[in-house]
């Protein structure tokens, strides 16, 4: 699992200017009580999702030169892919396409069970979303992918690493990297989140107690929210033997 984001202060930044990342009290699906929620929804606007692509192409280009394929599953991985690959190919000048799977195979017009351009023979593909949760909707696209096309599948780039196991114990993170030999990126992960406050706050742009939960998405977060999500790391974060990830 590597991040790749070299100034996480400034993603950072963005995910908080969108309100993709809040604080407060969230419960998850899980039924955790999370001290921060991510919320890749927020990537609602033209100009939100042409800077996101950006931080998507940036890591692809880094970690899986010569891609010439974006996959994002159905449905958040829809926009993305789109966004990331135009941005892929802004940065590169080569073309670059993108692809996604439906939920339901379509029965007229354009048949089958993907949108956009069909990999050539061995392209060489990423895939883009925006987290992990148990990995599945990630599992079941590869399998798909691999049934249908004869296609190298370089990396998985998700927007935010929670650094997290599930309800049984298990990282899905490395679940995934170890099912399917490919690795995943990240343009942040919560221990870079915890790297990004920690420079906020010292360049005294942070606050100390919050009042409310209204100031506490449009503030920027203190040393106790800070402490919060030290201790819900250390209460359901994922311990990875992988190198590369942030400290």
């Amino acid at each position: 699992m590597t991040s790749v984001n070299g100034d996480p202060k400034a993603f950072f930044e963005f995910l908080r200017e969108t309100e993709a990342l809040q604080f407060g009290a969230y419960t998850l699906k899980s039924g955790r009580v999370s001290p921060y929620f991510f919320n890749s929804g927020r990537f609602d606007t033209g100009g939100r999702l042409r800077r996101l692509g950006e931080y998507f192409a940036g890591a692809i280009h880094a970690h899986a030169p010569g891609a010439s394929l974006v996959f994002g599953p159905a449905y958040k991985g829809v926009p993305l892919c789109v966004a990331a690959a135009m941005a892929l190919e802004r940065r590169t000048g080569a073309e670059v396409g993108y692809l996604f799977d439906r939920k339901e195979k379509k029965a007229h017009g354009e048949r089958g069970g993907f949108v956009g351009r069909s990999p050539n023979p061995g392209e060489r593909m990423v895939m883009v979303d925006d987290v992990i949760t148990d990995g599945k909707t990630k599992l079941e696209a590869v399998a798909k992918l691999r049934e249908s096309f004869d296609v190298s599948i370089e990396a998985l780039v998700i927007a935010f690493d929670r650094m997290e196991v599930d309800s049984t114990g298990e990282d899905a993170v490395q679940r995934f990297q170890d099912a399917t030999g490919i690795p995943v990126i990240s343009l942040m992960t919560l221990a870079g989140l915890e790297q990004a406050m920690v420079q906020t706050i010292g360049s005294g742009e942070g606050g100390g107690v919050e009042e409310s939960a209204a100031s506490e998405n449009s503030a920027p977060p203190g040393l106790e929210v800070l402490e919060q999500i030290r201790a819900y790391r250390r209460r359901y974060g994922a311990q990875r033997s992988t190198a590369g990830m942030d400290p």
